[in-house]
């Protein structure tokens, strides 16, 4: 097992040979993603084309990939096929077809399989298929970077954009982002950016102050917002309280919190009523949500139904009403506690609710 900071390295390396599978895994999608992208390129480079994009979900055939990989070797054309399976359960059929991959290997050069995965735990790790895959291939950990290290991360990767900050600019942009990588890095190149042509010239490492941060990125607010959604999509019912409760004491208009609530809900609706007619991956690509959402919605149908929704969607109206003054409230207060029910809805759909309707 490698992680993704190492493995990029040995991506970059002149003495990089591909092997017959790469399983990449973790919690942090910023490191997926350049890792993904990273082996996709070198493939790409060394004459592999892509290939079919699979997504493992209840009742895959295995059976069927097992036989598309070996009709591959007919015409000897490298390519690289890409599974993704965010649970890491490929189940008995799935784990044999590892395993017979594995077994296979040292005869098959022409086909790279790319197997993406969540976070696993050490049962999952210490499975089978994972053993397998590891002893013919690579095993890759995205790991989250600890909060503490956010600064030190951001510092490093600053210079990647040709960016030298202080350590009260990284500070800052770790607090502004909240440890959000993804962001960090959007913030990161969009500085890169604006201070490399205003202020020196190219190839130029660029100073970037306290002040700079401050001006230039937006307030932590955006990032909760996206924070929430992502947290109660993936069920994680106290971190979505405490990033709705940060909100608040940020002074966020409530009506910006509904609009945000009612969005997700609307799409969990049509994404389930899709997702009875075609495949979720197929229904993801029709809403246009993007490969690193899908997972977070993945849970969120697994939890609830069209109709915990659209229980979600009346107590959506309710609170919408007593925003506008439609029907009598006390205070705001009784508005956000009546957001706070829906994020419980949308979170855990089978908790009750926090208060009863009024």
């Amino acid at each position: 097992m490698i992680l993704a900071s190492a493995f990029l390295r040995q991506l970059q390396s002149p003495q990089f040979q591909p092997q017959s599978v790469y399983l990449l895994y973790g919690e942090e999608p910023l490191f997926l993603r350049d890792a993904t992208q990273g082996l996709k390129q070198q493939l790409q480079e060394l004459d592999f084309e892509r290939g079919e994009v699979f997504d493992v979900e209840q009742g895959f055939d295995w059976m069927g990939l097992q036989m598309e990989s070996q009709s591959s070797s007919l015409f000897a054309q490298q390519r690289f096929i890409v599974l993704n399976m965010p649970k890491g359960n490929p189940g008995k059929e799935g784990s044999a077809f590892f395993q017979f991959w594995a077994e296979q290997s040292a005869s098959n050069s022409e086909i790279c399989l790319i197997v993406l995965c969540d976070k696993l735990d050490s049962r999952q790790i210490k499975s089978k298929w994972v053993q397998a895959i590891e002893g013919c291939g690579v095993v890759v950990q995205a790991k989250q970077v600890p909060a503490q290290e956010v600064p030190n991360w951001i510092h490093q990767r600053a210079a990647t954009n040709g960016l030298q900050l202080s350590q009260e600019a990284a500070n800052i942009l770790a607090e502004r982002t909240e440890g959000n990588l993804l962001a960090a890095d959007q913030e990161l190149i969009k500085l890169s950016l604006l201070l490399s042509t205003e202020n020196s010239p190219a190839g130029q490492m660029v100073q970037v102050e306290a002040q700079h941060i401050v001006d230039r990125v937006e307030d932590q607010a955006h990032y909760q917002l996206f924070a929430l959604s992502s947290s109660m999509l993936a069920g994680q019912l106290n971190a979505s309280l405490q990033r709705l409760f940060r909100l608040q004491q940020e002074g966020i208009e409530p009506p910006i919190v509904l609009w945000l609530l009612t969005k997700e809900l609307r799409v969990l609706i049509e994404l389930q009523q899709l997702s009875s007619r075609m495949s979720f991956a197929q229904a993801c690509k029709q809403m246009r949500i993007w490969s690193t959402q899908q997972s977070d919605y993945r849970q969120a149908l697994n939890r609830g139904t069209v109709e915990v929704w659209n229980q979600a969607l009346r107590l959506a109206l309710q609170v919408d009403r007593r925003i506008k003054g439609i029907e009598k409230t006390l205070n705001e207060s009784e508005i956000w506690l009546g957001l706070s029910e829906i994020v419980v809805k949308i979170a855990q759909p089978q908790s009750p609710l926090l208060t009863a309707n009024r």
